[in-house]
């Protein structure tokens, strides 16, 4: 069985900590299940199916992650769905 070197480990905890950030989507009173899946879609580049998933969860929960990803790209995926109107933060 094929072993995981010391510098592998280092390289995969360095790789950890780049996507380690997320976009936290907030349910809200405002915003139409459609809209919210459309930006999603538009914005996260996710498929229909799982921006539906998102969308039910932030609604059932409260929140749902939407995004993974550098803090570079959470934060200008944020910024975009943000001025689309809906509440997110990045965590």
């Amino acid at each position: 069985m094929p072993t995981i070197t010391e510098e592998e480990q280092k390289t995969n905890l360095r790789n950890d900590n780049i996507y380690s950030n997320r976009v936290i989507l907030f349910n809200d009173s405002v915003n139409t299940f459609d809209h919210v899946e459309d930006c999603l879609i538009k914005i996260c580049k996710h498929e229909k199916s799982k921006a539906k998933k998102i969308a039910k969860e932030a609604h059932d929960k409260g929140r749902a992650v939407c995004y993974t990803g550098s803090m570079e790209v959470c934060e200008l995926i944020a910024e975009k769905m943000g001025e689309k109107g809906l509440t997110v933060s990045v965590e």
